[in-house]
């Protein structure tokens, strides 16, 4: 896995050798080879060699997913959710489920691309596929401050002394080191980290479980952790949804190997949907055992954005919750906001080499192949991001994230019922061209407006600003702006 390099993944000096996941952020897929081609145009189609089978792209989706992400947000998903966190999990799954099949229903019909804005762009036409990728790079520009507060937030919860801002900076200033002077980073590392996070993620089970079994008079194994007819409320529950989802933002990054797999038509959908499967059972897994620990969630009443850490605690004492939270925020924090930092700058650097954003992002540094000025930009964005974003908490600017993630998604539904079932006529296919695309649309669109208040507003202003920004472009440029 390690020597096959994909339309998204940055392979030399550019960052970390994880997926830039060019398809669920409705960006094209041919972003990171914008660098690898030193910006004269994407790669040839015969560089890429079809030889990933379906288990090769699930291990690889699991590694950029990371399995213990509900770790992060389980506090303010339970009491969202009244207690029902797994619920929240498994709803979020439904809108997944069917986003999965769409994408299977895009991906055979254009197997050379993984991005929902070429779909967009095919089928709506370019300025819905625009404002498609204008809505992603919302969650994109969001996604490396929000992996530093995630980061900053655990461990502050066991290093008080440091505020969370400060810890903040800490993972900034090695994320910056390292995107500034470049970077390999074989998927062999990649898979030993995905290896230990499910160490880590097993033995909080085993001993959450032997715990449950241990203390019958305050814990125990019941259907209440999941659904509680009692306290459910659907708005509630859909608010947690919202913040849920952020787990699963990212699923559609086997998307981006449709050209490397050995069966590009049938093979990633396949692992998408496997994919798809193990994380709702992981993530709901924890979170059920997590709540049947402590159903009430006392513990951690006063301090949410560290429920999962006192919840392990409670199982087997400050080292297994110090280890949780070292986990997340190496993952979050080093891992996954390196790659976020690498992917959003070059996406800033294949628009400006498309005329799109000013010329000087889209320079690449000598000898590095490394989009330094976009990477910078990216950067200081991030510094000053940290200090408007973090006193939101950090629930709220996820849910600012998802807004981008979820309009993405509304859009994919939407794509194959217009293709599929009004141009194409594919009247006979009824559920796979029509009801599962509505159904997801219904269910993103659902989320979505469930985010809230602030993160619907940011969003809707975020989409207002691409569209005066594309009608301003075409009329100054007389062309059509492109997301890359």
């Amino acid at each position: 896995m390690d020597k096959k390099a994909n339309a998204s993944t940055v392979s030399v000096n550019a960052g970390q050798g994880k997926p830039i996941p060019a398809a669920d952020a409705g960006m094209p897929a041919s972003a990171g080879n914008a660098v690898a081609d030193k910006g004269e145009g994407n790669a040839e189609r015969g560089q890429f060699r079809p030889v990933l089978t379906v288990m090769d792209m699930v291990v690889y989706g699991l590694i950029y997913m990371v399995p213990i992400a509900p770790m992060a947000i389980y506090g303010g998903v339970f009491q969202s959710s009244h207690g029902m966190p797994a619920l929240a999990y498994v709803i979020g799954f439904a809108a997944v489920l069917f986003s999965v099949f769409s994408f299977g229903n895009m991906i055979r019909r254009f197997p050379s691309s993984g991005s929902i804005f070429t779909y967009a762009s095919h089928i709506m036409g370019p300025r819905m596929g625009f404002l498609t990728g204008w809505l992603m790079l919302l969650q994109y520009l969001i996604s490396p401050t929000l992996m530093f507060i995630i980061a900053g937030t655990a461990m502050n919860g066991f290093v008080p002394a440091v505020p969370v801002w400060g810890w903040c900076l800490i993972f900034w200033a090695f994320v910056a080191v390292v995107s500034l002077r470049g970077m390999e980073t074989t998927m062999v590392v990649n898979r030993l980290a995905l290896v230990a996070e499910i160490i880590i993620l097993g033995l909080f089970m085993v001993l959450g479980i032997a715990y449950i079994v241990q203390h019958p008079a305050t814990s125990g194994f019941t259907a209440m952790a999941l659904f509680n007819p009692e306290k459910f409320n659907f708005a509630d529950t859909m608010s947690a949804v919202s913040l849920a989802v952020l787990s699963y933002v990212g699923f559609g990054c086997i998307a981006t190997l449709t050209q490397e797999a050995k069966d590009e038509r049938k093979g990633p959908p396949r692992a998408m949907m496997i994919m798809a499967l193990l994380l709702v059972v992981l993530f709901a897994g924890q979170c059920y055992i997590a709540t049947c620990i402590d159903p009430t969630g006392a513990v951690f009443a006063s301090d949410p954005d560290n429920g999962f850490y006192l919840v392990a605690q409670m199982v087997a004492g400050p080292w297994l919750a110090v280890l949780c939270a070292i986990a997340v925020a190496l993952s979050q924090g080093v891992f996954t906001a390196l790659v976020a930092q690498t992917s959003v700058s070059l996406i800033l650097y294949s628009m400006a080499k498309e005329g799109t954003l000013p010329a000087k992002l889209g320079t690449l540094k000598k000898g590095t192949n490394l989009p330094l000025v976009a990477n910078i930009f990216v950067l200081a964005l991030s510094v000053a991001l940290i200090f408007i974003m973090a006193p939101l908490g950090m629930n709220m600017v996820a849910k600012v994230g998802n807004f981008g993630a979820l309009s993405t998604y509304v859009v994919l539904n939407l794509c194959v019922i217009v293709l599929c079932w009004f141009k194409e006529r594919g009247y006979r296919q009824v559920f796979t061209h029509l009801l599962f695309p509505a159904l997801g649309a219904i269910i993103c669109f659902g989320i979505l407006v469930s985010l809230g208040a602030l993160p619907l507003i940011i969003g809707v202003v975020w989409l207002v600003i691409g569209m005066v920004y594309y009608t301003v472009m075409r009329r100054v440029t007389h062309r059509v702006p492109s997301m890359g």
